[in-house]
């Protein structure tokens, strides 16, 4: 099965193969897949990080095989945390890469990005870029307030609702599933939401019990979620509040802890 790896800021994943079709998903800039089916100017892939299929154009496709895509596989490459970063390839015009994307073959004391044979050279970030503990969360969930919402986004400049937690927890170290559903089976069941605290995720359901929608608790009585756009609103037992309105958007389904996320109260 061949392998590639995503070596463009931001690259569609769609439905269908073709352009008209609905982005149903995006690989940042790192990230891993396997091609599982082959259609003209289409590859249909398996992401590596959450499993998701979608089908890609084939001339933002690169390939990698043997040891460097296995290194990726074994040993996790950092994730960029700041918000934005420029990097450049071989004299080539420089481009954006955004928080969330993988690092893979990072150099620290050569300030570049290595895969196989392609070198970028890291030209300035935009925010700090360490690493940082799992304490910075809302720091970080700051740091996506106001971005548009876009369905099948996963960056600043446009994310969808689980896009957007799923980038946070990725950023912070933990792999979470493309999908609210999906997401909605991950973690252990938090009780009530006066039991729940900074970093839990809270899932909405429509009357059928079908989850279409989540966000991230910063309080048992408020959410940052991306719904028009990213923002804060209210949250109590019966679901969310929504500050500017005064009236409930979302009917409370169910609220998980997922296992890894260790959150430094000071």
């Amino acid at each position: 099965m061949f392998t590639g790896i995503a070596l463009y800021s931001i690259i569609p994943m769609r439905k269908e193969p073709s352009d008209q079709s609905e982005m149903v998903s995006q690989l940042l800039f790192g990230e891993c897949y396997q091609i599982i089916e082959e259609k003209e100017n289409w590859l249909q892939i398996l992401t590596l990080f959450d499993s998701y299929t979608g089908w890609i154009d084939r001339k933002m496709h690169t390939e990698v095989t043997g040891s460097p895509f296995h290194h990726i596989q074994e040993q996790p490459p950092p994730v960029l945390d700041s918000l934005l970063m420029s990097i450049e390839h071989r004299g080539s015009p420089p481009q954006l890469i955004l928080a969330g994307s993988t690092l893979p073959g990072y150099n620290k004391r050569k300030h570049s990005i290595e895969v196989d044979n392609h070198v970028f050279n890291i030209r300035w970030t935009f925010g700090d870029f360490n690493t940082k503990g799992l304490n910075t969360l809302p720091k970080t969930t700051g740091n996506f307030l106001n971005t548009p919402y876009l369905w099948g986004g996963r960056s600043i400049f446009g994310c969808d609702c689980s896009g957007f937690v799923q980038i946070l927890f990725k950023i912070h170290g933990i792999s979470l599933r493309r999908d609210s559903s999906q997401q909605a089976e991950q973690g252990e069941t938090v009780a009530s939401l006066s039991d729940a605290r900074l970093g839990d995720l809270a899932f909405f359901a429509d009357e059928n019990g079908t989850v279409y929608h989540v966000g991230l608790i910063l309080s048992p009585g408020e959410i940052v979620h991306s719904s028009g756009y990213v923002h804060k609103d209210g949250l109590d037992e019966q679901g969310i509040f929504n500050l500017i309105t005064r009236k409930y958007t979302h009917k409370l389904f169910t609220i998980k802890r997922i296992s890894g996320l260790t959150i430094t109260v000071k």
